[in-house]
């Protein structure tokens, strides 16, 4: 039987173990590099430190995140209100009311999922889950009088609210008695930008304040 040289043997176990460690962190780095984020929004234009700018990117990611996820569950919870008001309705027994309110779940929320699941399931298309529940109501009202086309128009319009209430608006034949409806939506809609340029003029002043507060201070302090 040969002999084996140890000194030997522990360099080769040495070598593969770092050989081992060096891949290991290799694939690391590249996963790292591919799962890297690109935000959305341009932080520059925010005029943030960059240490609020790395934030923001990760509140952002985690907030897209989340998203997903919330209309991932929204699609599943929808099928399975579906699912179980099918099955109860068939019980001698027991009421989707009930299994429902028992499980802690308000009958707007449900009613509006077994909605969103109706059209879904005539339409095909996962913005179903996404659109308000303004457009959602809309087209449960005029799903009857239009066709498919007409409801992915609304579906996939940038604001399905105005979109939904057009199409009613020509339905009912007298436009000019809904118009004002739709001018409400179309403030409501836009109100949405100008909250936004408020919060950003509200933050800005803050800042200012808080800054007028420390020269107050230090100026209190120096009589």
């Amino acid at each position: 039987m040969k002999k084996i040289n140890v000194k030997i043997a522990n360099k080769l176990g040495e070598k593969f173990k770092e050989t081992n460690i060096q891949k290991v962190t290799s694939q690391i780095e590249v996963l790292e590099i591919k799962e890297k984020y690109n935000p959305i929004l341009n932080y520059d234009e925010f005029e943030l430190e960059n240490l609020q700018k790395e934030q923001m990117i990760i509140f952002e990611e985690k907030a897209i995140h989340h998203a997903n996820e919330l209309s991932k569950n929204t699609i599943a919870l929808s099928k399975i209100f579906y699912e179980a008001q099918k099955t109860l309705a068939s019980a001698k027994t027991g009421s989707f009311i009930k299994w429902y309110e028992t499980l802690g779940f308000k009958k707007d929320f449900v009613y509006m999922l077994l909605k969103r699941n109706e059209l879904f399931m005539e339409v095909a298309n996962e913005r179903i889950f996404e659109i308000p529940e303004k457009a959602i109501k809309t087209i449960s009202k005029i799903k009857d009088k239009v066709n498919v086309k007409e409801i992915l128009e609304i579906v996939n319009a940038e604001k399905p609210v105005i979109v939904a209430k057009e199409i009613e608006v020509n339905l009912s034949g007298n436009p000019k008695d809904r118009t004002p409806e739709i001018e409400e939506v179309e403030i409501i809609d836009n109100g949405f930008e100008k909250i936004e340029k408020i919060e950003k003029k509200i933050a800005e002043y803050y800042q200012k304040i808080k800054k007028l507060e420390y020269e107050l201070n230090i100026l209190k302090k120096s009589r």
